[in-house]
């Protein structure tokens, strides 16, 4: 099950998704996130229906949903079972789904973007596990794991720019972090091949002792 866009989507679903956008913008963000978790049961593997997901779980955190919120939750949870056992490796949609709850909870959770991240990994979903990492840095910018997992992700994206540059600014927070030498490595060795330049891990390492 690869990544899908919106247009992508069966006609049903995509409507769903311009009644949640609707919803969105209309300050409805409790019933924004029910549709995106309805429309998530089915398609866990759009990435535009998971940020507003997230999104407006965010602002339904901060206050600012409707009265619809009440009824519209436990409508949207009942079906729903936990699986603390689920493992992202071993069942990598099981863990979304865990997330997708936990991040309902709070949206800024960094154990569910974390298992997130680990599970579209597994999943290979490779742009949801940027978002994932992305998040992360939101609440832990300087957080040299969780970057490294990031630029691990952006590479397998084939962004291996961004990757050069999440491994620098992870070497720029721990100058001696192998981890992210290592990834500044093969991120340079993929941007090299992918764009024909020179050493660009010989360039930082001259910028780090400039």
């Amino acid at each position: 099950m690869a990544e899908t866009s919106v247009a992508a989507l069966d006609p049903r679903l995509q409507k769903q998704v311009e009644s949640a956008r609707v919803a969105y913008g209309r300050g409805n963000f409790d019933y924004t996130v029910t549709l995106c978790r309805s429309i998530l049961k089915e398609t866990p593997n759009c990435l535009s229906v998971r940020k507003l997901h997230r999104t407006a779980a965010q602002r339904l955190r901060h206050g600012s949903g409707s009265p619809f919120a009440a009824t519209v939750g436990v409508m949207s949870n009942s079906p729903f079972v936990f699986r603390p056992d689920a493992l992202p490796e071993k069942e990598p949609l099981a863990a979304v789904e865990n997330s997708e709850e936990m991040i309902e909870t709070d949206p800024d959770d960094v154990a569910a973007l974390r298992l997130l991240g680990a599970a579209a990994s597994a999943l290979g979903w490779r742009e949801t596990a940027v978002f994932a990492y992305e998040s992360i840095c939101e609440r832990l910018p300087r957080d040299t794991e969780n970057l490294v997992a990031l630029g691990d992700a952006q590479l397998a994206a084939g962004r291996p720019a961004d990757a050069v540059a999440t491994a620098e600014r992870a070497l720029r927070i721990d100058a001696v972090n192998d981890n992210a030498f290592a990834l500044f490595k093969k991120a340079s060795m993929a941007l090299t091949i992918k764009n024909g330049r020179g050493d660009e891990a010989g360039d930082f390492r001259s910028r780090l002792r400039a």
